[in-house]
């Protein structure tokens, strides 16, 4: 039996991009899956193309950055479907820029959808995750947890929260002896979406394919990681920029361009 057959999985942030692309491959294993978007038409068309890959789907409304409204939410979630076995914190945003010529507004939007409004979800729906057979969290943070981006501050630093986040959790259930919840933290480069049109890649870093980033954030569920990475050089940022000398590892990330990739962003 495929790993995902008949496994309740919600996606946030599942009407467009990576989060619609999997929704429609959990559906191609057999699983059901909760598609939430802001808005009803493309959470609908997402729950055709579930149902078309063989899925059960559901479209439901759902703006993470109301915080105050998840706990409703899930409460809705209960009653129309039922406890959840996967939930995937895939919402997000990105603005890039000079900083201080990014509104104020648009700054704190980041943070609330990236950071609190993922910290809120788990938060609401951790109980299901427990009382689930094999109860699983994944959050999508980014390459930049890893790194300063500048024209990028306020995206960096709420994927640094999430990548934080994600690993005091993981650890505080392992101690705890919840053992029947997995927490995995994907961190990829850019991907090939959208959201990062004008984005010139870093050296040795490629636009990604969003197929290939599913393929793996999929692989990552079903083995139990707590880190997925693309590239998979990402995981050795840290190494090297432990290794390397401050000074020394700025003049790296400005001559492989990951200091200049946000410069010319034009994304949605």
């Amino acid at each position: 039996m495929p790993y995902f057959q008949g496994k309740r999985i919600l996606i946030t942030g599942a009407g467009t991009g990576l989060g619609a692309l999997m929704a429609e491959q959990f559906a191609r294993q057999g699983a059901e899956v909760i598609v939430t978007a802001r808005r009803r038409k493309p959470a609908e068309d997402v729950c055709k193309r579930v149902q078309a890959a063989g899925g059960r789907g559901h479209a439901m409304l759902l703006d993470v950055s109301d915080l105050e409204r998840i706990p409703a939410f899930r409460d809705e979630v209960h009653a129309q479907v039922g406890p959840i076995d996967v939930l995937i914190n895939n919402a997000g945003v990105v603005f890039g820029g000079e900083f201080e010529r990014v509104s104020l507004a648009e700054h704190l939007n980041t943070l609330q959808i990236n950071t609190l409004g993922l910290i809120a979800m788990s938060h609401a729906f951790l109980d299901d995750l427990r009382e689930a057979d094999q109860g699983h969290l994944v959050n999508i943070a980014s390459a930049s947890a890893y790194i300063g981006l500048p024209w990028g501050s306020t995206y960096a630093a709420s994927k640094w929260a999430v990548l934080g986040f994600s690993e005091s959790l993981r650890l505080e259930l392992r101690e705890r002896g919840i053992n029947n919840v997995a927490v995995t933290t994907v961190c990829p480069s850019y991907i090939n979406t959208g959201m990062f049109d004008g984005v010139r890649s870093p050296l040795l870093s490629p636009m990604l394919r969003p197929e290939k980033v599913v393929k793996s954030i999929m692989r990552g569920i079903r083995d139990k990681e707590a880190m997925v990475a693309e590239p998979r050089m990402v995981k050795n940022i840290d190494l090297l920029k432990g290794v390397l000398p401050g000074r020394v590892w700025d003049e790296v990330a400005k001559r492989t361009g990951i200091s200049t990739s946000m410069k010319h962003w034009q994304g949605k």
